[in-house]
């Protein structure tokens, strides 16, 4: 997918937000000074254009809101970060922040820098339906970017992989144990666990293509280079181009 040039992309998103509630603006404004009527039918004016705004915005925020969820989905590292660079410029309140500083480490996690994504999935302070992804990814970063602490488990991964997925995502908390499991040692387990998240169709794609990326080392590390090579190809295929952990690469460059 072809990234558009930072200041179109900005003029853009400006133009997207602002286009609408300025024309709309023009218009009652026109209608107000050449409408045949009191000061009490333009204050009319006014509410309807208020209840025009109020609609606009809040559209703008729930279509917003769907576009992060869905490159959060799919692993669309180059939406996710560029949507985290400008909203982390302009928030300042950690709850605001939260959402886009998970983001900026799903993708820093898929491109394999792995130390840049632990740093913001730690500075981040989620709540609500972002924790449990939150949780799972921190596992995840731990496991990859601190092998020699991962190993052994400890308590802080522990309480990390207890509040991934809960009952309303449960494929969350079987990736980080499946994680967990495999750099224990522990194949069989991290198999089945890994297993489970790959035919999990609700997990979203960029979820299932980070259980693949652990089956296929859990077939390695069991003598099957056949099914290693299925899943590696399988999370590859689920990848977006920059996505160099996911397709074997070597980690790009960090911004």
């Amino acid at each position: 997918m072809a990234d558009q040039p930072d200041g179109l992309d900005r003029a853009w998103g400006v133009l997207s937000r602002w286009a609408v509630p300025v024309m709309m603006a023009l218009a009652y404004a026109l209608l107000a000074a050449t409408s045949d009527t009191d000061t009490s039918g333009k204050a009319w004016m006014m509410g309807g254009l208020a209840l025009v705004l109020i609609v606009w915005f809040a559209f703008r925020a729930l279509t917003d809101a769907a576009a992060l969820s869905r490159a959060l989905g799919v692993g669309d590292t180059a939406r996710l970060l560029a949507r985290a660079d400008r909203e982390l410029a302009r928030r300042r309140r950690p709850a605001d922040r939260a959402r886009f500083l998970v983001a900026r480490g799903l993708a820093h996690l898929l491109r394999g820098e792995h130390a840049e994504a632990r740093a913001a999935l730690d500075a981040a302070e989620p709540a609500g339906e972002i924790a449990p992804l939150a949780a799972a990814l921190r596992v995840i970063a731990r496991v990859e970017a601190d092998p020699d602490a991962a190993s052994a488990g400890g308590v802080e991964l522990a309480a990390a992989t207890a509040t991934a997925g809960g009952p309303r995502a449960p494929w969350l908390g079987w990736l980080a144990d499946a994680a967990l499991a495999w750099r224990a040692g522990r194949l069989a387990d991290a198999a089945a666990l890994a297993a489970r998240v790959t035919g999990e169709v609700r997990a979203g794609s960029a979820v299932r293509a980070i259980a693949h990326v652990y089956a296929a080392r859990i077939a390695e590390a069991g003598g099957d280079p056949g099914g290693a090579a299925r899943h590696r190809a399988a999370a590859a295929e689920l990848a977006a181009p920059d996505a160099a952990w996911l397709r074997g690469e070597p980690a790009a460059v960090t911004r």
